[in-house]
């Protein structure tokens, strides 16, 4: 067979295959994109209201209008306060918050759900918009009120202001995409004020049913002024990547790693007031084993300079752990379905109830809340702290006599301090010469009485002291804190004075 002829052949094999493969591939996207995820309690807070499909051979039209229960997507819902909530009774309901009118009125006004509506322009596969091998290319469209639109294009100009394409891949994960455009603009008021943002982009991955996300975000920073020349602050590059596994199928509870950092930022005055903050980081790590999590958050400064004061390697660490996975998640799932009704004082009501049937579950595994680190160093040197906190074996009926759950509870902490730090901080907060002597004076005479009972140790230039709370008692380096009395000394009988006659 002459090439010529092979060559046609393989162009009509392609003029016939392409429609029909893209014609599959678009009835396929059909019924993915307009299934509805109601049973991801990721995706509960939206309600489709309203849909139509328009499929064509290489594209197709999607729309759309969400409703979205504000109320449910909240994270940290109140709860009712801690006392009580193993109280039954007139005791209960009297620890009960109650909430003002005006109160009442703003949970009202969260509670309403709002609509958003979306239209989808979808390219079928195998090669969607000519960009590369996918099942679809789908690029969304917000449809906004006139007046939003308005006042967003005061901000944008013609620009689009958030653009978002999802590629979906056969394997039925795929990728979330967003950014916005840098912009400049200038508030109107009193005081004007110039603000440079200069745009962020923004990743999602996500697997066929979302049981593993990850997520990776940049944004060079903003710089902002005010037209006289006043004040300017500046925020250096933001930075976001992280990643997230599903612990219970169908479930609320993720696992994973994030890191968060922005480079720096800056705050100045014409008058030489401000502050420049370096490398912020905020870190999560949690992790699953045996139905147990172990959930921990770092935030951290590289340097701190607020004037002449400079200070370095600011850490606040925290973590919990022993949280049982199966009951947080159960928790959390009924806590998102009470948060979709109505009636606010009713999901108050609710989420009481809720509390107290998983508080129990909860303290069986022995949960415990740790101080990690928080630490800060100067010229003098570095102040650090640790502590821990458990209820190891609490009952329910320990609730109801405070007496017994204090002597339950498990507290420890570390405290150091390098000793010329305390005359740094006194000399940068007291700027009188008078007042700077008679406060070291009586830092040092304090210090030194600790010192002499023991509560405080002295290495070198470093102040020390270990704290534990224990069986209801309170120790400071193993020694009763506060000091017992001395105990009377007993004479020998032959030298007791005899008895002064009336």
């Amino acid at each position: 067979m002459k090439k010529s002829s092979i060559a046609i052949a393989v162009v009509a094999a392609l003029a016939v295959g392409y429609p029909a493969s893209a014609w599959f591939t678009g009835q396929r996207l059909e019924a993915k994109l307009n299934k509805a995820e109601k049973k991801d309690p990721l995706l509960s807070n939206f309600k489709v209201v309203k849909q139509t499909y328009t499929r064509g051979i290489f594209s197709s039209t999607q729309e759309q209008t969400y409703e979205l229960n504000l109320a449910g997507a909240m994270p940290g819902v109140p709860l009712p306060g801690m006392a009580g909530s193993f109280q039954e009774g007139a005791e209960a309901e009297a620890e009960t918050p109650v909430m003002t009118p005006e109160q009442m009125n703003e949970l009202n006004k969260l509670s309403k759900p709002i609509q958003i509506r979306v239209i989808n322009h979808i390219k079928h596969g195998p090669v969607p918009g000519i960009f590369g091998i996918a099942a679809g290319k789908v690029d969304t469209e917000l449809v906004l009120d006139p007046e939003v639109l308005a006042e967003i294009k005061k901000v944008f100009g013609e620009k689009k202001f958030l653009e978002i394409t999802t590629i979906l891949n056969y394997g039925g994960g795929g990728t979330l995409k967003l950014s916005s455009p840098a912009f400049t603009t200038t508030t109107t008021g009193m005081s004007q004020t110039k603000i440079d943002w200069k745009g962020v982009k923004m990743e999602v991955g996500f697997d066929e049913d979302y049981n593993k996300l990850s997520v990776e975000m940049t944004a060079p920073g903003l710089d902002g002024a005010d037209t006289n020349g006043a004040a300017n602050f500046k925020m250096g590059e933001i930075k976001l990547k992280g990643d997230a596994q599903r612990v219970i199928p169908g479930g609320m509870i993720f696992v994973g790693k994030t890191k968060a950092n922005i480079a720096a930022i800056d705050f100045s005055t014409k008058a030489g007031e401000g502050f420049n903050v370096k490398d912020v980081t905020l870190e999560s790590d949690s992790t699953h084993k045996n139905d147990l999590l172990e959930m921990g958050l770092k935030f951290g400064v590289a340097n701190i300079k607020v004037k002449d004061v400079e200070l370095n390697n600011f850490h606040y660490d925290y973590s919990v752990k022993n949280i049982h996975a199966p009951t947080l998640n159960k928790l959390a799932i009924e806590f998102s379905a009470v948060s979709k009704s109505g009636d606010p004082s009713a999901q108050l009501m609710a989420f009481q109830g809720i509390w107290q049937k998983y508080a129990m579950e909860f303290l069986k595994y022995d949960p415990s809340i740790a101080l990690d680190r928080l630490s800060i160093s100067g010229k003098g040197g570095e102040f650090k702290t640790s502590a821990k906190v458990k209820l190891p074996g609490v009952t329910e009926a320990d609730f109801g006599n405070m007496n017994i759950l204090m002597n339950k509870v498990e507290a420890d902490m570390d405290v150091s301090l390098a000793d010329p730090l305390i005359e740094e901080v006194i000399n940068l907060t007291q700027k009188d010469p008078n007042a700077r002597s008679m406060m070291l004076s009586g830092a040092k005479a304090s210090i030194g009485a600790m010192e002499g009972q023991g509560y405080i140790l002295r290495k070198d230039k470093t102040l020390s002291s270990q704290i534990v709370w224990k069986n209801g008692k309170l120790t400071i380096n193993g020694k009763p804190y506060p000091a017992m009395p001395a105990a009377a000394p007993v004479m020998p009988a032959d030298e007791v004075p005899p008895p002064v006659p009336e």
